[in-house]
């Protein structure tokens, strides 16, 4: 039994060291699945940028200027999205006439959004869709690096 321990020692310490760092790799892209961010000195949490992507997006000119976004900056945001629709809190940052305090508006109004009432074509929540996109190809990631590795070990072993 000492023989047979010794002989495969290094393949157990081996296959130890990958489970915990496939279990290390799993735990910290499931972490990235909700992101943040701070445009122009405003901290945006991943619920706010979806929101006020959403908002930015479908609000009209007038819905702008009543949450007190200039007159020039509200046709700003509405004539920017004419041509592709904002993607990113950055879009909407760059658009001309946004400032700091406008962007604080946007992200106050986003947590007005009841979610419920948006959905997409599958009947869910965009919130609950981008969070099942980001747990899929965590997901996918997960299991393609596992198979890399052990395709390694079976060529290294």
């Amino acid at each position: 039994m000492k023989n047979l321990f010794r002989k495969h020692y290094k393949k157990i310490i081996f296959f130890g060291l990958i489970k915990k760092f496939l279990i290390i790799y799993f735990l910290f892209s499931n972490s990235l699945l909700f992101s943040s961010g701070t445009y122009s000195n405003t901290y945006f949490t991943d619920y706010e940028e979806n929101a006020t992507i959403y908002l930015a997006n479908y609000y009209s000119y007038q819905s702008f200027k009543n949450l007190r976004i200039s007159a020039t900056t509200s046709k700003n945001l509405v004539n920017s999205r004419i041509n592709s629709p904002y993607t990113s809190i950055a879009d909407i940052d760059a658009v001309s006439g946004i400032s700091k305090t406008q962007l604080n508006y946007l992200r106050q109004q986003s947590h007005l959004i009841d979610w419920n009432h948006y959905t997409d074509d599958f009947g869910m929540s965009l919130h609950q869709t981008n969070f099942i996109y980001a747990l899929v190809g965590s997901l996918i990631g997960f299991v393609f690096l596992f198979f890399f590795v052990q395709i390694i070990i079976s060529k290294v072993l």
